[in-house]
């Protein structure tokens, strides 16, 4: 489900320019104006994974602009091998979050003990409430057969997060383990589920640590940090 602009609709926002003068927009033709502040882009600062949510509902608008942001997504050989499905009728949400808490019970009874123990220290439980609490689910499902499918429907879950959080929403890539809802939503077999968004409006504004860059940055050589030639 991807939706395209259309007359009266209006999915991106031109008012900050973000990407190079060497390329041309497909819609307008025009050259894009870079940007020299130097600065990455605000979501990508503070986009935080939320649990919890509030029972308002959110725009249909913000939605398709979320969905259009993943459907825009680079994919292996332009194969875009995804399919979203919007969830928001409160029966079908009562029914994935059934079916994932009974996988995410199965799930935490096999898994090693330091498996158990790391759930357990960071307060991670079979009970996934957002499921039902979020006013909108996106399931994200892809065809495994299409190249390098899973890189690129992850790509675009990147940038569906990105998106709720411009649009000043909540968001979480939950991964179910091995929770089969396909029947739920009448979902052929041929395609996998990767993750579930639910969106809404959030209720929590913990903010979580980050790691310094040396530890997950190298320039040239593994564990060489960069450094200005002085």
């Amino acid at each position: 489900m991807c939706p395209r602009n259309s007359p009266g609709r209006t999915y991106r926002r031109r008012e900050e320019p973000l990407r190079l003068a060497s390329h041309i927009d497909e819609e307008s033709g025009q050259a894009y104006t870079p940007r020299m502040d130097h600065e990455i882009l605000p979501e990508i600062r503070s986009r935080r994974s939320r649990r919890t949510y509030l029972p308002e509902p959110i725009p249909e608008a913000a939605v398709e602009r979320i969905l259009d942001a993943g459907c825009s997504a680079p994919s292996g050989a332009n194969q875009q091998p995804w399919h979203m499905i919007v969830v928001d009728a409160p029966e079908t949400k009562r029914g994935i979050r059934v079916a994932c808490e009974r996988a995410d019970v199965t799930f935490h009874e096999n898994a090693p003990a330091e498996v158990r123990r790391w759930m357990t220290e960071h307060s991670i439980t079979t009970d996934k409430p957002f499921l039902t609490d979020a006013p909108v689910l996106i399931a994200v499902f892809y065809d495994p057969k299409a190249p390098y499918a899973l890189h690129s429907v992850w790509i675009a879950v990147g940038f569906m997060l990105l998106q709720a959080t411009r649009e000043g929403l909540g968001s979480l890539p939950y991964t179910p383990s091995g929770a089969s809802v396909k029947a739920l939503l009448d979902v052929p077999d041929r395609l996998q589920l990767a993750a579930i968004l639910p969106i809404g409006f959030s209720r929590d504004t913990t903010r979580q640590s980050r790691k310094p860059p040396p530890e997950t940055q190298s320039w040239n050589r593994y564990g060489v940090s960069h450094k200005p030639v002085t």
